[in-house]
């Protein structure tokens, strides 16, 4: 999970210097959405607290909300 959360800061870097963004960006998209069912599966195996799954719930989708205004900036700019 980790590693993931890792991975997902690199990629973030790398879509924020790419020349083509769009296609970097939507599998950042798939990646979030993984460690979204990641996260979920600690709390159904009682592996996490609630309140500690609502706080990373929260800055995932915060992440999410960011994300998706990049995403729709990209797109327009590409169409």
């Amino acid at each position: 999970m980790i590693n993931r959360l890792y991975d997902l800061l690199e990629d973030l870097l790398k879509a924020k210097y790419a020349k083509q963004k769009l296609e970097k960006l939507q599998a950042i998209n798939l990646q979030l959405d993984l460690i979204r069912y990641q996260t979920r599966l600690l709390l159904d195996f009682e592996l996490i607290s609630l309140k500690r799954y609502e706080y990373i719930s929260e800055m995932i989708n915060g992440i999410g909300i960011e994300l998706g205004g990049w995403i729709k900036t990209q797109q327009e700019r590409e169409t």
